[in-house]
């Protein structure tokens, strides 16, 4: 199926919110605590936390 550039921006956005990857964060959720990621992924606590929320849904 073809895919214009809206729908593939789209789906890049998804895939990287608050500019992580989401199969690298969930390979490092079991591991590191909160601090921790927030350190590897050069984000705050609070959007780690954010992350975890928006994973649990």
């Amino acid at each position: 199926m073809r895919q214009s550039n809206k729908e593939a921006f789209a789906q890049e956005a998804n895939r990287r919110l608050f500019s992580v990857d989401f199969h690298d964060f969930l390979e490092k959720e079991s591991t590191l605590n909160d601090v921790e990621m927030s350190r590897e992924f050069h984000i705050s606590i609070r959007d780690v936390q954010e992350l975890r929320r928006k994973l649990r849904r």
